[in-house]
């Protein structure tokens, strides 16, 4: 193979510009070397000054090819690591979220710390941890309404929550609409009122949920 079809197959000059970041100081003394040496051999008139000239030069260009190979598969690295943990999380809270909430307890299971975790699940869905546990909380508190059968009391048991106040409130935070809405649980936790207003209260929350869900 001839050096200069060798060297468009590198790819160096698919774009008209680009940008090299070599971070390892004994890489840019390398290059800084070949550059000097390149500088210096120019200067000569001997017999064999152009051959030499375009031997430094490929020298290079294979060094900078291969400093960009390298960050390359350093990149495609990390974006594997980053999706692999972002499956293994999403995982966990579809199987644990009912019982566990907090973004710690992923953390730890998935033995990172909680702001790698963090950094890790914004890169992947552009979300935070918190964002992606509420979401399928809502997502299983939607499945649960839809059935008749079970009470609003019996649902927030069964996503985690040990009161209606308390899956209310964490309604309220989570589904911005239906702050604006009727306090329809609020009368309900203090008075106890069934039949219809539950039924309507459990149709005013479906709604809110798919409005919210479609939204994110």
């Amino acid at each position: 193979m001839s050096i200069p079809f060798f060297i468009e197959q590198l790819g160096l000059f698919k774009n008209s510009t680009f940008t090299i970041v070599i971070s390892q100081d004994k890489q840019i003394d390398k290059l800084l070397k070949l550059i000097d040496y390149l500088k210096e051999v120019t200067l000569r008139t001997t017999h064999f000054t152009a051959d030499i000239i375009r031997t430094v030069i490929f020298n290079l260009l294979l060094e900078i090819a291969d400093e960009l190979v390298s960050k390359d598969h350093n990149t495609t690295e990390s974006v594997q690591e980053t999706n692999n943990l972002f499956y293994k999380f999403t995982d966990l809270v579809q199987r644990h979220s009912n019982q566990y909430k907090e973004v710690q307890y992923y953390a730890d299971q998935l033995f990172i710390s909680n702001k790698y975790l963090i950094q890790v699940v914004k890169r992947a869905s552009g979300k935070t941890p918190h964002e992606i546990i509420d979401e399928h909380v809502l997502k299983e508190a939607y499945v649960l309404l839809g059935n008749p059968e079970k009470t609003i009391s019996e649902i927030s048991y069964e996503i985690g929550f040990n009161s209606i106040s308390a899956f209310g409130s964490f309604f309220s935070k989570n589904t911005p609409p239906y702050r604006h809405q009727s306090t329809e649980s609020d009368k309900i936790c203090r008075k106890r009122k069934f039949g219809r207003t539950i039924a309507n209260l459990r149709a005013q929350m479906i709604k809110v949920v798919l409005v919210t869900l479609l939204k994110n």
